[in-house]
């Protein structure tokens, strides 16, 4: 989704002064940071071709670390690779705009902000799924996910000093609207609520703000880990931003666009 939205705000005359992202979209913000002008074109053509096991491996190696007993099912070795051919720079220092990348301190819970130093294992840390992925330690800290503590990081974003915000959700809140009486739906479902609750919070705080909220095809009724529908949820997110950017008029600080979350609270079924 996040590709489509690039692609609708590359036809604009909307640019960043810096990027803010958290797990999977701190990646996609380095890849844009790193080379603006071809961002969208070179996320597209990653995403359409990437498959679960270019990112979390094969399953019998996973089954046989579970059943060891590691603390992570999988190790990052994929999503490192992944990476090295996303991302042509290796510090921060060498991004042509600014980027931050958000994690976890697994000790403290506190959000860390990762902006300058080594550049893939801050994007490792920030996508470090924790019993998934294995815990990165940089600095001293030990770092997982942004996404426990700031899954759409907005408030980040306000703390660095934007004005103005541009949010490009993947709707990860309305991941799991069906009332299936199963225990992975109740986790998942346990998952997206906290997350909304943490987006309501940064919107809140960030009133005196502009917020341009891009659409997606929300909820997108698939798991996080299958990238089949990739070119399909790409389109989706373009067509629908690109119609909404068209029709946008900015008229002063406040909220434009409605975030997923926003469903949760109307009673999404």
């Amino acid at each position: 989704m996040q590709v489509g939205q690039l692609r609708a705000l590359a036809k604009t005359d909307i640019t960043p002064d810096f990027i803010v992202g958290t797990s999977v979209g701190s990646l996609n913000g380095a890849v844009v940071a790193d080379a603006p002008l071809v961002a969208a074109d070179r996320l597209a053509a990653l995403w359409s071709t990437v498959t679960r096991e270019d990112i979390f491996g094969k399953h019998l190696p996973t089954a046989v670390r579970v059943a060891s007993r590691k603390p992570a099912a999988v190790d990052n070795a994929h999503l490192r690779s992944f990476i090295h051919r996303a991302v042509a720079a290796r510090d921060f220092s060498e991004l042509e705009i600014p980027h931050t990348s958000v994690a976890t301190d697994f000790d403290t819970g506190e959000v860390v902000a990762l902006r300058s130093g080594e550049l893939v294992s801050a994007l490792l840390a920030s996508a470090a799924i924790p019993a998934i992925f294995p815990v990165v330690e940089r600095d001293g800290r030990r770092l997982v996910d942004g996404g426990i503590v700031a899954n759409v990081p907005i408030g980040v974003a306000a703390a660095q000093g934007a004005q103005t915000i541009v949010v490009l959700d993947c709707g990860f809140t309305v991941i799991a609207p069906e009332r299936e009486d199963s225990l992975r739906s109740a986790m998942l479902r346990t998952v997206a609520i906290m997350a909304a609750q943490q987006v309501r919070r940064d919107l809140e705080a960030v009133s005196d703000r502009t917020v341009l909220y891009l659409p997606g095809p929300w909820p997108i009724g698939s798991r996080p880990d299958d990238f089949r529908r990739s070119q399909e949820l790409a389109q989706a997110a373009y067509d629908l931003s690109l119609r909404w950017l068209r029709q946008l008029h900015v008229s002063g600080p406040g909220r434009y666009g409605s975030a997923p979350s926003d469903s949760l609270s109307r009673g999404l079924s």
